[in-house]
């Protein structure tokens, strides 16, 4: 809020009292203006972003209302601070029902993931399959497996322990009890390069920034749990959920009820895999859990297989490593469809999930190691042939969590749509995306609303950043594709979703048969 100017004219006999509470009168005035247009302000804001609130979204407007009604939205005093691009349009014809700074650059955050989806579904097919093969140099005889054990991956985001598990248990049921070489996985499916560009250094150890391998297991994380002691001084207790032994804990935790020390914290040592257990917890209190990312996944994986050999009584001769060899003889694979993979990587946002698409992209439609650079040359391709100008976007990976990423509103709707055409695919890709009010990033947003299970998008999240792309059907049923873009924003980014449920609410509203 811009305050009035004041303007005082003062006698030149005025003495310096009558001048101070002059001043005094002054400033007391301005006061109580700014504290007025405070609370308009907020009162404006409220009124305007409930509107997620259960039943706030019951009545139906017309579709010539409908930018009138954004434009509301948008122009609160809170959002000021923020850079806006939004596009939306007609499904079946492309009538453009609303548009503003669609054509500018903004970090899309995960919205990226719609790029990254969207062109494996199309160049891979809704067929296709991720294989983790496992081989050996020999057929087992006498139950006894000669030579080494071979596990090949391809970055498979479903891989879990209980999966390496069935693999030693149907090795066991087989009757192999023992093999005398080695066990050794197989990266060479994708480069070297586990980190993406312009992500940020201290982004790790954040599962959201898991290291990328084609040996992918458990997202490439753990889980640290602790506990307080029995009594103040007594060191807390801890675990490792799945317990792995590629893990150190340096526990320096305390119980202790004394608030001058730093509260419970769990940090891994970068590009490496000791863990550091500091500060308090009060007696009694509740376990705290800290999901954190493993450095070398690889290794980890090849460490839990290790465990699930032994707990299936398979004993091995031989070590652990890591090697690009693979046996002769074939022992079985662990498959998930693609579809499973989209709603993984779309629904709860799994960046790693789609860092080991990107690259899985590069492996199977170039025939070399899966790289990112080539990963994202196949994407842009696939923008270009959906009429994407893609000399005016910029793309640095797979999930959106590099911040060099540039892609425009305009884009999304080109994707969206070509999406959309493609009726053979379009409900593989319509259903990976989070609904609004049953599931995903969308769970807990526009519940009791015409929105609700009828939203179809991908949101995505940075530090002043939120993104929010899909589709929506009006109130007569019309599709409406749509991109939300919000950059920049200083305050909370709770406000910046309450908008976006607000627009989309007046979409699911709108009626083309209305007057």
């Amino acid at each position: 809020m811009i305050l009035p100017q004041f303007r005082h004219r003062h006698r030149l006999s005025m003495d310096r009292a009558q001048m101070r509470r002059s001043a005094r009168q002054t400033f007391k005035t301005m006061l109580i203006l700014a504290a007025a247009g405070l609370v308009c302000s907020s009162c404006a804001s409220t009124s305007k972003f409930n509107a997620g609130e259960k039943g706030a979204s019951l009545r139906e407007i017309s579709s010539s209302r409908l930018p009138a009604e954004i434009d509301k939205v948008l122009d609160d005093t809170l959002l000021l601070p923020a850079f806006i691009g939004i596009k939306i349009v007609t499904a079946d014809n492309g009538a453009i029902m609303y548009q503003r700074n669609s054509h500018k650059l903004f970090h899309p955050a995960s919205n990226m993931k719609l790029l990254t989806t969207a062109t494996a579904l199309r160049k891979l097919g809704p067929d296709y399959v991720f294989k983790t093969v496992v081989t050996a140099d020999t057929p087992a005889e006498n139950g006894v497996l000669r030579g080494n054990l071979y596990i090949s991956g391809i970055g498979d985001p479903l891989m879990k322990t209980s999966h390496l598990d069935s693999l030693a248990a149907e090795l066991s049921a087989s009757g192999v009890s023992r093999i005398t070489g080695d066990i050794i996985g197989n990266a060479s499916c994708f480069d070297d390069l586990f980190w993406g560009s312009g992500w940020m250094w201290d982004d790790e150890p954040s599962t959201d920034a898991a290291f990328i391998t084609p040996l992918t297991v458990n997202s490439n994380s753990v889980v640290i749990s602790v506990t307080p002691g029995r009594q103040p001084g007594d060191t807390v207790g801890f675990s490792v959920e799945p317990p792995t032994e590629v893990i150190t804990i340096v526990n320096e935790g305390i119980t202790s009820t004394d608030t001058a020390l730093p509260e419970m914290s769990v940090d891994r040592v970068k590009r490496d895999n000791i863990v550091h257990v500091k500060g308090r917890m009060s007696p009694g209190s509740a376990r705290q859990e800290f999901p954190i990312s493993v450095w070398r996944p690889e290794l980890y994986f090849l460490d839990l297989l290790k465990h699930c050999f032994s707990a299936h009584n398979v004993s091995i001769a031989g070590s652990m490593r890591l090697d690009t060899l693979h046996g002769a003889h074939l022992l079985g694979t662990i498959s998930h469809p693609l579809d499973s993979v989209l709603q993984q990587i779309n629904k709860p946002s799994d960046n790693l999930g789609a860092e080991n698409l990107l690259k899985l992209l590069a492996k199977e439609l170039r025939g070399q190691r899966g790289s990112t650079a080539v990963g994202l040359s196949i994407v842009k391709s696939y923008l270009f042939d959906a009429g994407v100008d893609t000399t005016k976007i910029i793309l640095a990976d797979g999930s959106g969590l590099s911040w060099y990423n540039a892609i425009s509103p305009d884009a999304v709707i080109h994707l969206l749509s070509e999406q959309y055409r493609h009726k053979e695919t379009f409900n593989h890709f319509y259903e990976s995306l989070p609904i609004a009010g049953v599931d995903g990033t969308l769970k807990n947003r526009m519940k009791g609303t015409r929105a609700e299970g009828n939203v179809h998008a991908k949101t995505g999240s940075l530090t002043g950043v939120s993104s929010l792309s899909g589709y929506v059907k009006t109130a007569d049923g019309t599709t409406l594709l749509f991109s939300i873009m919000c950059n920049h924003f200083p305050g909370d980014i709770s406000a910046l979703r309450n908008a976006q449920n607000h627009i989309l609410e007046l979409l699911a509203d709108t009626n083309f048969n209305m007057p």
